[in-house]
């Protein structure tokens, strides 16, 4: 068996014929095929965002996401291939369950899975596993259990004629629960046409009481398609409203081909179409055929959901790129479901990720990273991807690897992003892959080989590369090791950062975090030593900013310390340290009478070269000098000189005498400082007269007298 659900070789919105000779069934109906040819209906999607300027130059096309972990398949995180019998599916349409689990519903299923595409036998129309493991962010989702039968497989939850032209396969689109009970919107495929072309009969809401075991899809609301293969709701995304009481359903028509429209409906009444309205671009309105478009064609599976980080609602899809033949990755913001809504930003392209479709978001999101679910048609599988935001909505933190799947590289040549020491080259088989149907390969018996590409990075930076890695064994069987990792470009740096493996087994997850430091180009790098025969390979590279780095010192001159001389004779000098200087503290200590003074950086400074850092200061008080014999024998020495000025003037000793039959007395201390004279008079009046400053060889020097009036 197997089913055709490709994108186009061109342009998704060229004109495509839709398919003659063949049946509508509207509720097990048959009506006649509708016109030949479908138009395009709206305008082109809106210029991806710019993400050049992290890039090289020429470098086109780049995709921000990073890998995170493929969910299903044999080489799923939990491999789905035992017991549930998954070997190849795609979609994975998910929601909370409101009791602590995610639902993820897939797609056309097969247990054995025909090595690429979809195809394979022991086909069912679709399945239903259970996942509830808290790091999901970290390794991705893993699930617990199924939707399945005694035997452990998991089973076709909804069922289908799997009659081509009546009714090939009946596909999960969205879902939500209510109250407990779990509400599953599918689409009734009539046939497949060319890639990324079908026509549907209706869609339909299954509904669940026991957590998705068992479901009832046969009498729920239901939106023929029309005889012109139009109707607008035939491929449906639920989400719920944020506390104003609707579950908004999301639409586009069969295919990928149309644009998206929006209607809502009372939680409590999910099983009454009537109960439906449908945004026309200024009200809710009765007809479903009045709704008007939200964002124009193509666009392809989506889902909605509101984001708390950003506060906005988000919607993703894929869509035609600026040039032929490529198809983006992308989404849009809007403040309510019913817009308007933002224009596109890129955040992955097919020539990365070939045959990319049906981004899911998964129903946990918060903060800045931003999870979902994507379909790769060659693996035929459903991979976890990321990508972060700030707080406004913009893409920030993209991965920094050019070609991060080798999937740019001409056949039978490496990628012009990639170089390698050894022997390497490209492997195309997308069964040998990891997220992507090429991967590098590294083989020989002697020696370091590897495979790596330079990138720009910011310095004092932290960053987190990612790559996925299997190994042949070694021959002879001897333990061989080997590393991801970050070095310095040139020959001989030493590494920033490893992750060693030997023998891996099956694609294994490995990543380095890593500090730029002064760096502003680096290698990442997967090699190996050799001690005989042995291959590598290794694909779905990421490098993504993580944070800040530690940051280089700062450098500071420091202020000099300043002396300050006493005016007085005796008294020592003062050193005075500055104050308030960012990054600098300052330290004394003293020996006799010299003081030094040392600055030191604090974390995260650095003394500047040639700065001066420590200072001596010789703070030795001045000498106060010795008194002269004084002229008039009634003077009395007052420990200083005597002053033959009476007015006391400071341009040299100056004094006073004493008044006739006065009678000088002494009491306290004497000198320049501390000290003085006191004298009672006959009138009981004390007075101390302060006769005289003076310079006198390096210092100065005071004297007062004491005289009775």
């Amino acid at each position: 068996m197997t089913i055709r659900r490709t994108h186009t070789t061109g342009r998704w919105r060229r004109l495509l014929a839709a398919g003659l000779g063949s049946g509508l069934v509207l509720s097990g109906a048959a009506l006649a095929a509708g016109p030949a040819t479908a138009e395009p209906v709206s305008d082109p999607a809106a210029a991806p965002a710019d993400l050049g300027s992290y890039y090289s130059e020429g470098y086109e096309h780049p995709s921000a996401v990073r890998l995170v972990s493929q969910l299903t398949g044999a080489k799923g995180l939990t491999p789905t291939v035992t017991p549930y019998r998954i070997g190849g599916t795609d979609l994975g349409t998910m929601w909370d369950n409101g009791a602590g689990e995610v639902l993820f519903a897939v797609g056309d299923t097969f247990g054995n899975w025909s090595g690429s595409g979809g195809g394979g036998s022991d086909w069912r129309s679709n399945a239903l596993l259970r996942s509830s493991n808290a790091d999901w962010q970290d390794t991705g989702m893993t699930f617990s259990s199924a939707a399945s039968l005694p035997d452990g497989k998991a089973k076709e939850i909804i069922p289908s004629l799997k009659q081509p032209g009546v009714e090939h396969t009946t596909i999960p689109t969205g879902g939500i629960a209510v109250d407990g009970v779990q509400y599953l919107s599918f689409m009734s495929v009539n046939r497949w046409g060319d890639p990324g072309q079908w026509f549907t009969n209706y869609s339909r809401i299954a509904y669940s009481s026991d957590n998705g075991e068992t479901w009832n899809s046969v009498d729920g609301p239901q939106w023929d398609n029309d005889a012109e293969w139009k109707n607008k709701f035939q491929m449906v995304a639920f989400t719920h409203g944020q506390g104003d009481g609707f579950v908004y359903m999301f639409g586009t028509e069969n295919g990928r081909f149309g644009p998206v429209h929006v209607g809502r409906v009372p939680e409590g009444q999910i099983l009454e179409k009537d109960a439906y309205t449908y945004w026309d671009g200024a009200a809710w309105v009765e007809d479903d055929a009045d709704a008007a478009p939200l964002a124009p064609a193509p666009v392809t599976e989506l889902s909605v959901q509101y984001n708390d980080y950003i506060g906005k609602w988000m919607m993703m899809y894929t869509t035609d790129s600026e040039d032929e033949g490529i198809f983006d990755l992308v989404f849009r913001t809007a403040d309510r479901p019913e817009g308007p809504w933002s224009d596109v930003t890129v955040v992955g392209t097919s020539l990365d990720l070939p045959g990319l479709y049906a981004p899911f978001l998964h129903p946990w999101n918060e903060g800045p990273e931003v999870h979902f679910t994507l379909s790769l048609w060659g693996p035929y599988n459903v991979f976890q991807y990321a990508f972060t935001l700030d707080e406004d909505g913009n893409l920030i933190n993209p991965n920094l690897i050019e070609d991060p799947t080798f999937s740019r590289s001409a056949p039978g040549a490496m990628s012009p992003a990639w170089s390698c020491t050894g022997q390497c080259g490209i492997d195309h088989n997308p069964s040998w892959g990891y997220g992507s149907e090429k991967q590098a390969w590294m083989r020989w018996n002697a020696g370091w080989i590897d495979v790596h590409q330079e990138v720009t990075v910011e310095p004092n930076t932290r960053y987190l590369l990612t790559s996925f890695v299997t190994t042949g064994p070694a021959n002879p069987p001897v333990t061989v090791t080997g590393e991801l990792g970050v070095r310095p470009t040139g020959p001989g740096a030493s590494p920033l950062g490893t992750a060693e493996f030997t023998n891996v087994n099956g694609y294994k997850r490995f990543q380095v975090e890593f500090d730029s430091g002064p760096y502003t180009s680096v290698e990442a790098y997967v090699g190996t030593n050799l001690q005989g025969d042995r291959w590598v390979q290794t694909t779905s590279f990421s490098l993504v900013k993580v944070g800040e780095g530690e940051q280089p010192p700062v450098a500071v001159v420091p202020p000099a310390p300043q002396l300050v001389v006493s005016d007085e004779c005796g008294v020592e000098a003062t050193v005075v340290l500055p104050e308030d200087v960012e990054g600098v503290a300052y330290a004394t200590s003293r020996e006799g009478t010299v003081v030094t003074v040392t600055a030191t950086a604090a974390e995260g400074y650095v003394i500047a070269d040639g700065a001066t850092s420590t200072w001596t200061f010789d703070v030795a008080a001045a000498v106060c000098p010795s008194p002269t014999p004084s002229d008039d024998p009634t003077d009395e020495p007052t420990g200083g000189p005597t002053d033959p000025d009476p007015t006391g003037s400071t341009g040299g000793p100056t004094g006073t005498t004493t008044s006739p039959g006065s009678t000088p007395s002494r009491s306290g201390g004497s000198g320049g400082s501390g000290g003085g004279l006191a004298g009672t008079g006959a009138a009981g009046v004390s007075v101390v007269a302060v006769l005289a400053l003076a310079a006198a060889g390096t210092g100065l020097w005071l004297r007062r007298r004491s005289m009775t009036a």
